[in-house]
């Protein structure tokens, strides 16, 4: 079944539940949760990530590289730029997204990424979208040293 086949309603709400499903994505993120930030991926073989760097991992590696991370940040923040959805059928839909990051780290220090992109290829595992693949590249990142005097956090 392709896109076209699906009615309007149907594409709208097949939309609304990915974006749904990325905002849990940020909220999880933003509140150092990371079983609410990591719970979209598929915990499968068939899952792949590859990363700004060219690197391509599994989702195991993946999710323990995030959360070794955001064990690190005091705060974490995600600013959306734009977004595209492309519905290919019923249970496969590819959402592109365009964000910055701001990421407070507990010594102070602070890492921002102005401009990023991901690509989630989503696919529908029973009645629940799974990320299947996610591609991400960026701009370089900037290490920004603390400057307030203030002691770090912990």
């Amino acid at each position: 079944m392709r896109a076209e086949s699906l009615s309007w309603a149907e594409q709208e709400r097949i939309k609304e539940e990915l974006r749904g499903i990325i905002n849990t994505l940020i909220r999880g993120c933003e509140a150092l949760d990371m079983e609410m930030a990591f719970g979209m991926f598929s915990d499968s073989p068939d899952f792949l990530m590859m990363g700004t760097d060219g690197s391509l991992c599994d989702h195991k590696t993946y999710v323990k590289n995030n959360v070794d991370y955001l064990r690190t940040c005091a705060s974490f923040e995600l600013t959306t730029f734009g977004e595209e959805i492309r519905i290919l059928d019923r249970d496969m839909a590819i959402y592109s997204w365009a964000y910055g990051v701001r990421a407070t780290l507990k010594t102070g220090e602070q890492d921002v990424v102005e401009k990023a992109g991901a690509t989630f290829v989503f696919g529908k595992m029973g009645d629940e979208w799974k990320v299947d693949y996610y591609h991400e590249s960026s701009l370089p990142g900037t290490r920004v040293p603390k400057t307030d005097g203030l002691s770090p956090k912990s």
